[in-house]
């Protein structure tokens, strides 16, 4: 699965939990000067010998080896093994590399997919604090980067790597036949209008309006239209976030586009068939659907799943009418293990890969001086059928989306997640109300919270 905001397993949180134990400093080494202010500047502390570094991540190797290409040439001192631990699967990946860093296997970067499983490895002691490399290179992050990364403890551990706000896709061929525009800017009322309009025919055959998948995100739908404290706890990492209105409509609005206008598919058909959201989309079983920057590159059709019809893009819906267009949203964290050897080389390296280095890569890149209309035709030109990708609407979708900053990071953020899921699920199942709802989710998750704290 391709999602990047996905929470981390069980077994990956007992074995980032195993991790604190595990010497992160034996090989710690203190950046060496670097003169300027710019990636490139990194060079003058390139060593005469050369060293391979080694880059760990989920994608397939073609993707990455244009910047890595490119990354050498610049650098004929600095070699990068890139290795895809498991191919299309960021949690198979963060899983392997647990193993892989608890054991002592040399590796010098890879990337991670979520708060969760960021804030757990930063506080593990498992990643290399950037602070000092970026100072002495004089650089500044707000000067070079249009998306902040989470901060732990008030140390930067992350570069931006692929970068994107959500936003909801559509069948336009089928939004065509229902006499109906792609939105610009659209509210939560009239996206529900949307798919109500969208619904059609009955039983095995029907086409909804909208897929919801079982992720988090699918439960907090209003929440990420709001600037600020768009998650289960707030913003500022102390409390839970369960008073905030948006949390009780949001929970709201899942249920009656299920239960009362029947415009999404049953919650109890998506987690007991399984249902995979892309299937759901791209068989034209579902008219919409809310997801992230990954799926432009796959709405001009894969090997696996073909385009058969246009999709158009349209901003995250606002609460109000006027609102501005937030959503959710990062840039994927680009990472050094601590116990890298070849620390300065693979600072080197990231700083590449999140600015000139991503744009090579045919994904989004969160650096300031990109051109974002020759990073979207490189990536609808990869695409296996690019006339299926409505350009126009992609463009305002990125050029009106706005990222709020990161919340501070809790590092049993993945535990609270999936007890949220869990009380969430219940009363979309029609299980419990959603005053109960509400009161199991401050009680359960405070429990969390509380253990957590002492």
């Amino acid at each position: 699965m391709k999602k990047k905001w996905l929470s981390v397993s069980a077994s990956s949180i007992v074995i980032a939990s195993l991790l604190a134990g595990c010497s992160s400093g034996g090989n710690s080494t203190t950046p060496s000067k670097a003169p300027a202010s710019t990636a490139a500047a990194t060079a003058a502390s390139t060593p005469a010998a050369p060293v391979t570094i080694k880059f760990l991540n989920w994608e397939k190797a073609s993707v990455y080896q244009p910047a890595i290409d490119a990354f050498e040439k610049k650098y004929p001192n600095i070699k990068v093994q890139y290795v895809p631990l498991v191919e299309n699967d960021s949690n198979e990946t963060l899983k392997k590399i647990d193993i892989m860093y608890a054991s002592g296997e040399d590796f010098d970067v890879f990337s991670v997919n979520s708060t969760p499983t960021f804030s757990q490895r930063a506080t593990n002691g498992m990643l290399e604090p950037l602070d000092a490399y970026m100072s002495k290179e004089n650089v500044k992050y707000e000067d070079e980067y249009k998306a902040e990364q989470m901060k732990v403890n008030g140390k930067r551990y992350s570069l931006p790597g692929k970068f994107g706000p959500w936003f909801v896709i559509l069948n336009k061929t089928q939004l065509d036949a229902a006499g109906l525009a792609v939105p610009k800017s659209w509210t939560w009322d009239e996206f529900r209008d949307y798919a109500k309009k969208l619904t059609k025919g009955d039983g095995p055959s029907k086409q909804y309006g909208v897929f919801f998948h079982t992720w988090k995100d699918y439960f907090l739908l209003r929440q990420y239209s709001s600037p600020k404290n768009q998650g289960i706890m707030t913003d500022d990492g102390t409390k839970l976030n369960a008073d905030n209105p948006l949390m009780k409509s949001s929970l709201e609005l899942r249920y009656v586009m299920e239960h009362d206008d029947k415009s999404s598919k049953p919650y109890q058909d998506v987690i007991t068939q399984k249902i995979p959201y892309r299937d759901e989309y791209f068989q034209g079983k579902a008219s919409m659907l809310p997801t992230g920057p990954w799926m432009i590159s796959e709405a001009g059709g894969t090997d696996k799943i073909p385009a058969t019809f246009v999709t158009a893009f349209a901003p995250w819906p606002t609460n109000n009418k006027g609102d501005e267009n937030y959503s959710f949203g990062s840039a994927d964290p680009l990472v050094m293990s601590a116990n890298s050897k070849h620390k300065q080389e693979a600072y080197t390296f990231l700083r590449f890969l999140s600015t000139e280095g991503m744009g090579l890569t045919k994904q989004l890149s969160a650096w300031k001086k990109t051109d974002l209309n020759k990073e979207l035709d490189q990536i609808i030109a990869a695409t296996k059928t690019p006339d299926k990708i409505d350009k126009a609407s992609l463009v305002n979708t990125l050029t009106v989306s706005k990222l709020p900053d990161p919340p501070i990071a809790v590092s049993y953020a993945a535990d609270l997640e999936k007890a949220y899921i869990a009380e969430s699920e219940k009363y979309i199942l029609g299980a419990t109300d959603i005053d109960t709802t509400l009161k199991n989710i401050k009680t359960n998750l405070q429990k969390i919270i509380d253990a957590n704290k002492k």
